[in-house]
């Protein structure tokens, strides 16, 4: 059974030989593909702000092979060589202005969000700005010219090919635009419901046909894969009420398009989402992706993976045991997973939070969880997991 397979049959409860892993390992079964930033894009107010923010820009092969801000532009706002070093604000192709402490503060992590181009403090006006706002293209060919290159082949070989719309998804990207506070208001008080529509639409445009280019662009490419944080820790930000009224059809089109095109689709969420799980199970999202298992609780992820409703991928706890427990802890941790969720002929990926150094994982703890789905994720040809026997 080839790498491809596993992660196939794993999120389908087909019987893989064993749970399915992603890392910055040789190990890793999955291998990322991604559009990248079109050169195109110049910003001449503030320094550009690429998917993954101050890490990714002060890595000097990307500014060499795929994105650079020109020299000339940088020289004449007065910013540095080095700008991503120090706190700035920039500024990504959608106008969404991000604010850092820079690099060499210690953050790693690509900054926050400060103010979208249809931001405002509650009055409305920044819905205007709608009306000459240009979003970036989505055909843009170089958007897609590392996948079309083919470079990645030679290292992906029989891997599960993972195609990353790296823009957010519906909800985090409107909220981004329009301003956190400002969307959820208007979702629950549908204040400005055309502009709202005209919004959410124009997200999902542009996210469709990134998926479609990015199939074309790929044809073994076995899945869509997007990140959006509905969660708190407690709740979701939404209701189902809210999320039915406004995101569902949306990410129903979105999961169609997925299929018809013959590829997984896969969401990750931050936060307990709970209370949506059933609306992301009606519209056909074939697994979820938990960077934080706990918050939506493992209890409830053996529920729905007993009924075969949804696949889950999850990594260890990030903002408990992975990050402060000791190695036994990690693995225990996986094993509780592949007992209580993975024991269903699959429904269980373990995933690696592949940026440890952010969030200062110990190092012994990554290599925990990678020896711990060795050592307990292995299945027999019947689909079972024999020291569970």
């Amino acid at each position: 059974m080839n790498r491809r397979e596993r992660v196939q049959r794993a999120f389908h409860f087909n019987r893989p030989d064993r749970v399915p892993f992603l890392g910055l390992t040789v190990q890793s079964d999955f291998y990322p593909i991604e559009p990248v930033l079109p050169i195109a894009f110049q910003p001449e107010k503030y320094p550009p702000h690429p998917n993954g923010g101050d890490t990714t820009i002060k890595n000097a092969a990307y500014r060499r092979d795929v994105y650079d801000w020109k020299p000339e532009i940088r020289e004449k706002l007065g910013y540095s060589e080095n700008w991503w070093e120090t706190p700035h604000d920039s500024i990504d192709e959608f106008g969404v202005i991000w604010r850092s402490s820079g690099t060499e503060s210690g953050d790693k992590t690509k900054g926050h969000p400060y103010k979208g181009p249809f931001q405002d403090e509650g009055t409305g006006e920044g819905w205007d700005n709608l009306d000459n706002y240009v979003f970036p293209d989505a055909m843009d060919p170089k958007r897609y010219s590392r996948i079309q290159s083919g470079r990645w082949k030679e290292i992906a070989e029989d891997r599960y090919l993972l195609g990353v719309v790296n823009i957010n998804g519906m909800f985090n990207k409107c909220s981004q635009l329009r301003g956190f506070s400002e969307l959820l208001i208007d979702l629950v008080r549908n204040r400005y419901p055309k502009r709202l529509d005209f919004l959410i639409s124009s997200v999902l445009s542009f996210t469709l046909t990134t998926i479609e280019k990015m199939k074309e662009s790929c044809k073994p490419l076995d899945s869509i894969f997007i990140a959006d944080d509905f969660g708190t820790q407690k709740s979701a930000f939404v209701s189902p009420r809210i999320f039915k009224k406004f995101f569902k059809e949306p990410y129903r089109k979105i999961v169609s398009l997925t299929h018809d095109l013959g590829m997984d689709f896969l969401l990750h969420s931050c936060g307990d989402v709970l209370g949506l799980i059933p609306e992301f199970i009606d519209i056909g999202i074939d697994a979820l992706q938990f960077d934080s298992p706990h918050m939506t609780g493992v209890e409830n992820f053996k529920k729905f993976a007993q009924e075969r409703k949804m696949a889950f991928w999850l990594s260890s706890n990030i903002q408990s045991t992975f990050i402060n427990g000791t190695p036994q802890d990690v693995e225990e941790e996986v094993k509780y997973y592949i007992k209580d969720v993975g024991n269903n002929e699959g429904g269980l990926g373990i995933c690696e939070y592949t940026d440890f150094e952010a969030i200062e994982a110990p190092k012994k703890n990554v290599r925990a969880q990678r020896k711990a789905v060795q050592k307990w994720g292995n299945y027999n040809e019947n689909g079972i997991i024999e020291w569970l026997v």
